[in-house]
């Protein structure tokens, strides 16, 4: 048999393991036609649509937000002081270490040992859901941070006035690049790495990753590393933008306030920042597309094209092999098409704008103005996708944390703890899925037009700038709420 065929039958194999990946024992036979539901899902973010038009109106909406200052209250305090802070660091500060000795010491067995499921479960997917829904808890205990402040703390004390670092000047001009690029390659490694749930090899990723975010720190500063390079603080502070707290360092508040106004700009944000944002929503999108019957025929038509699998059969050496490789192709295609379909969005709203009103106004301040918009859908996304994997594969942890390597341990009395798959069915999925997207989209039209209204300033150019952004939104719902239904709906 010749190479070709050989790499042919292989690939296909793999596709068809692919697609089914995500997949449920048993699916959800719905009560009525899937059409049904996703026509439902759209007919009701255009609906909200028209609400948000007749009761949302004026400039000057949102502006000022009622806060409560959770430290005026003994629970905040508590929560808040340094022996807390201290305990939260030092356990993260644990963890990093733990699963770095894990991967290397510990067994193979990606289901007994800690690594991947401390790594892709309890801080991947659970912290996204903590900083959503709660607070930006990772500026708070960030273990990079907590390592680098604590060396620079000691010099401090062992040399009067040395700190740790260079201390240079960030250039401006990169402005959240690094972050963005640094991204795109954790992004590859959590859906296409074959090796992403191999202990040792998450090990030596997070070594990298160390190497990288402390050489930022000892050249620009821990903070101003931080905010530009380092990309959890970056992701993990933008899905915190629609929580319910907020911490003003200025005047020493940690405030309760109303959920998703931190999303709302005084000013639209930077281009790479506009970049982070899309990245953060077309990756989520795309791991939901890799469990459709769509991804197979798309996958089977780039291994029969004359044109793609020259270049597949170049990026298997590299990639691992040839399904990786035609991941990563369809990868990149596909996060590029995402940014681009929001700029085409983004003109069609400038467009939309009477000539009056966008009088100072470009394409790209408009794509930069509203892109926060569609955090909620990010989140949302992020809650359907992901929620099933964390209620069933967290349970891991509990066995693990009494045997993190695999060793046999029994050190918590939890080790023959056996996960209960039957926490979630496909029923709960697919409704939770309905309900997260769906509100995720209405948020996102309520926000996008209390932006217009703010910049634009007059209640008909809100509107009509905001009609080629419903017509996203509710295709984007339809899109979504079909993908999602793929691995858990029965349909004929």
């Amino acid at each position: 048999m010749r190479p070709t065929h050989v790499f042919l039958a292989l690939a296909g194999c793999a596709i068809s393991v692919t697609a089914e990946a995500h997949g449920f024992a048993q699916r959800y036979d719905l009560p009525v036609p899937l059409n049904l539901y996703i026509g439902g899902a759209a007919a009701a973010v255009a609906l909200s649509f028209v609400v948000v038009a007749f009761f949302v109106r004026g400039d000057r909406t949102v502006r000022h937000y009622p806060t409560f200052n959770l430290l005026n209250t003994t629970i905040g305090r508590i929560l808040a002081s340094p022996i807390v802070r201290f305990i939260l660091r030092f356990f993260t500060v644990f963890m990093l270490v733990l699963v770095v000795v894990a991967g290397f010491i510990g067994v193979s067995d990606p289901f007994k040992n800690i690594a991947p499921t401390a790594v892709w479960v309890l801080w991947w997917v659970g912290l996204a859901y903590i900083s959503g829904m709660l607070g930006d808890l990772w500026a708070l205990v960030n273990p990079w941070k907590a390592v680098f402040e604590a060396i620079d703390w000691l010099l401090s004390k062992l040399r009067t006035n040395r700190r740790l670092g260079l201390n240079r000047e960030y250039p401006e001009q990169l402005g959240n690049w690094p972050a963005v690029v640094l991204f795109v390659f954790f992004i590859w490694a959590e859906l296409i790495w074959q090796d992403s749930d191999t202990p040792a090899k998450i090990s030596q990723m997070v070594i990298i990753y160390s190497i990288i975010t402390w050489t930022g720190m000892f050249i620009f500063g821990c903070g101003r590393w931080q905010r530009h390079g380092e990309v959890f603080t970056v992701l993990f502070g933008l899905l915190a933008r629609f929580a319910p707290t907020e911490y003003i360092a200025e005047r020493r508040e940690w405030n309760l306030r109303p959920w998703a106004v931190g999303l709302l700009p005084a000013k639209p944000i930077t281009a790479s920042l506009t970049v982070f944002v899309l990245l953060m929503l077309s990756s989520v999108t795309f791991d939901g597309l890799l469990a459709t019957p769509l991804w197979a025929r798309i996958a089977e038509w780039m291994l029969v094209s004359d044109l793609v699998r020259p270049l597949i059969l170049l990026l298997q050496d590299i990639t691992g092999n040839a399904i990786a490789a035609i991941s990563t192709i369809a990868l990149i295609v596909f996060l590029v098409l995402f940014q681009l379909m929001y700029l085409v969005f983004a003109s069609l709203m400038y467009f939309s704008t009477p000539a009056s009103a966008r009088a100072d106004l470009t394409i790209g301040e408009v794509a930069r103005l509203f892109v926060l918009s569609l955090i909620p859908i990010s989140l949302a996304y992020h809650l359907a996708h992901y929620l099933s994997f964390l209620l069933i594969v967290g349970q891991y942890i509990i066995p693990l944390s009494s045997d993190p390597f695999g060793f046999g341990w029994d050190l918590f009395g939890t080790k023959i703890y056996f996960p209960d798959i039957g926490i979630v069915n496909a029923r709960f999925v697919w409704i939770t899925s309905v309900i997260a997207v769906v509100t995720g989209h209405i948020i996102a039209v309520w926000l996008a037009h209390v932006v217009a209204l703010r910049r634009l300033r007059e209640s008909r150019a809100a509107l009509r700038s905001q009609i080629p952004m419903l017509f996203l939104m509710v295709a984007y719902t339809m899109l979504s709420l079909w993908i999602l239904a793929q691995p858990v709906v029965e349909t004929t």
